[in-house]
């Protein structure tokens, strides 16, 4: 399968937004060709390997390199993780971090780190990354309980090879829009 197959969707990012504003935003990353190199859904729950075990640590990892930035919820799945990154106002006076820089440098240590491990020297992620800024309490909580539950809905999953397989490309992109604004609203 080559990534050509799943064309770079229309940019979803506020055009003339300041993603180092404070609030919190909802990050999907996945493996380049949406490759399932992060373990396995068996009986609804991930079982991550080697390579998703670095992928999980790093995203706990995240706060300790930033002074204004939490996680959130978050999971990693076979072949994507999904993460609620908080940025806050910087208590020294300096430029909050940037979504990013922080995914930038996530994407950067998982890989190297994931590379060093037999069979994976050519790990890599997409180019691109999706984010949603979150802007109020319930689209937090729906996204929150969507991550929470990601593993029990991984057959119908749009970032799923057997699922995304059956999808024309239109077909694809439409489901991928309709779930974002399904979870917002």
């Amino acid at each position: 399968m080559t990534e050509n197959r799943f064309k770079k969707y229309k940019s979803l990012r506020l055009k003339d937004y300041d993603y180092s504003t404070p609030g919190a935003y909802f990050v999907t990353i996945c493996v380049k060709n949406r490759e399932c190199l992060f373990g396995s859904v068996t009986k609804e729950q991930m079982n991550l390997n080697s390579a998703g075990m670095i992928a999980f640590n790093d995203i706990r990892a995240i706060p300790r390199h930033y002074e204004d930035v939490e996680t959130g919820e978050f999971v990693v799945m076979s072949n994507h993780v999904h993460v609620v990154i908080y940025i806050h106002e910087t208590s020294s006076g300096r430029q909050a971090s940037r979504l990013q820089d922080i995914v930038g440098s996530y994407k950067s240590g998982v890989s190297r780190k994931v590379r060093l491990l037999e069979g994976h020297e050519d790990f890599r992620w997409q180019r691109y990354y999706f984010d949603h800024v979150v802007w109020n309490e319930r689209g937090l909580s729906n996204i929150s309980d969507y991550i929470r539950t990601n593993p029990l809905r991984w057959d119908e999953d749009i970032e799923n090879l057997s699922c995304a397989e059956s999808l024309t490309e239109t077909e694809r992109t439409k489901k991928a829009e309709e779930f974002y604004i399904n979870l917002i609203n």
